[in-house]
């Protein structure tokens, strides 16, 4: 049990209330939290609006999340869908237990968490929508310094900021069944450099979705129906 004086202090030091309340809200869930897991941001719900939106036109198969951290963009999309199966893939050991404690709470039956990187454990053609959140900062990025108490595996992506991008795009041509959606969250200065990359891997109907504040924060593209 923390202090009233410890926690004013750990305040005062800027870390994020949420790792102090070990609460953070997101699609109305109170998610518990803790510092092995990005802070659910309110730009990322975009993702799953746009989820929702297209779901019904996508082909029978799963949902996959990867990097699902607290759990939060799988336990969203479990609230509102009932007749496909999600699974929420995470990597790193801490993140996994701070999703398996939420999932518990909101999820239990209906999401699958696997520990596993990216979509290394899916089956060919077996996805119908594939989303992330995935790490798109570069290492040399300036907001890095005010972000450290957040866990870097979560926010940095290589030099580039786009590596786990482009890793996540090509694994999708394999997981993804034909027609698959994948929709990816990314820096508001990245759209032009997803929809390349998109396109490089013959991704169909690209576009890049504005957040509430105007950003370009979600890109999206189908796999294609067949092979040209």
């Amino acid at each position: 049990m923390h202090s009233l004086q410890q926690l004013v202090q750990r305040r005062c030091d800027g870390e994020p209330l949420a790792y102090l309340t070990g609460e953070r809200e997101f699609w109305s869930l109170p998610l518990s939290l803790a510092a092995g897991a990005l802070i659910p941001r309110p730009d990322t719900e975009l993702l799953v609006e746009l989820a929702l939106e297209r779901l019904p036109k996508l082909p029978a198969g799963d949902i996959i999340e990867l990097g699902t951290g607290s759990g939060a963009i799988a336990l969203a999309l479990a609230q509102e869908v009932s007749d496909r199966p999600i699974t929420a893939i995470e990597r790193h050991d801490a993140a996994l237990q701070i999703a398996q404690h939420n999932i518990r709470q909101f999820g239990q039956g209906r999401v699958q968490l696997i520990q596993a990187s990216w979509l290394d454990c899916i089956a060919a053609e077996s996805a119908a929508l594939i989303l992330s959140n995935p790490p798109y900062l570069a290492s040399d990025d300036p907001h890095l310094p005010t972000l450290h108490f957040e866990p870097q595996t979560a926010l940095v992506s290589g030099s580039s900021g786009l590596e786990d991008i482009e890793q996540i795009i090509e694994a999708s041509c394999r997981a993804g069944k034909p027609g698959c959606l994948l929709l990816l969250e990314h820096g508001q200065e990245q759209g032009a450099s997803v929809r390349s990359l998109l396109d490089d891997y013959n991704f169909e109907q690209v576009q890049t979705c504005r957040d509430l504040s105007g950003h370009e924060r979600v890109s999206l593209g189908y796999r294609q129906e067949r092979v040209r």
